[in-house]
């Protein structure tokens, strides 16, 4: 242990205080670019904001618990979490590449369709792939949940999403 009860740093404290130096570079370059538009529109610079300030956040906090004594390092973590059935990445192939495929899908109708049809269709596509047992939960989000990222982002931050097939409401 090393002075004022802080643990001596690791190889997880060392990358954890690289990547706050990454994320204090991001979040100053975030800051410097334009958060709104003439056109009274969200800027290039508002979610990187939110994203570099959350980031520095969680980062810093992760450095400091690190630091204190009796964290764990990497390995020790993963004893408790492998006997209570966490997934192994590696045995659903099919499925990731199925996912995979459908997110390039959507890239390509996302403008034609729109935002609210083509979330919808890929949220349902996902949901009843890998969510077999609840049909209902899975058509009340896949409908629910692009509804409410339009709302939020055209009506109260107006970003100005693609209509696609559906007209503007």
């Amino acid at each position: 242990m090393g002075r004022r009860g802080l643990r001596r740093p690791t190889g997880r404290t060392l990358f954890l205080a690289v990547l706050l130096v990454v994320l204090a570079v991001y979040t100053q370059m975030a800051f410097d670019m334009e958060w709104r538009t003439v056109a009274g529109r969200i800027g290039a610079g508002f979610f990187p904001r939110i994203i570099g300030i959350l980031a520095l956040a969680i980062t810093a906090y992760a450095l400091v618990v690190s630091l204190l004594p009796g964290a764990v390092d990497g390995e020790d973590e993963l004893g408790g979490e492998e006997e209570a059935g966490a997934a192994d990445l590696g045995r659903h192939p099919l499925p990731m590449l199925v996912v995979i495929g459908l997110a390039a899908l959507v890239v390509i109708v996302f403008i034609p369709l729109g935002m609210i049809v083509a979330s919808a269709l890929f949220l349902a596509a996902v949901l009843f792939l890998l969510n077999r047992g609840r049909p209902v939960m899975n058509v009340v989000l896949s409908l629910a949940v692009p509804v409410a990222v339009y709302l939020l982002f055209q009506t109260l931050l107006n970003a100005g999403l693609p209509g696609g097939i559906l007209p503007r409401f």
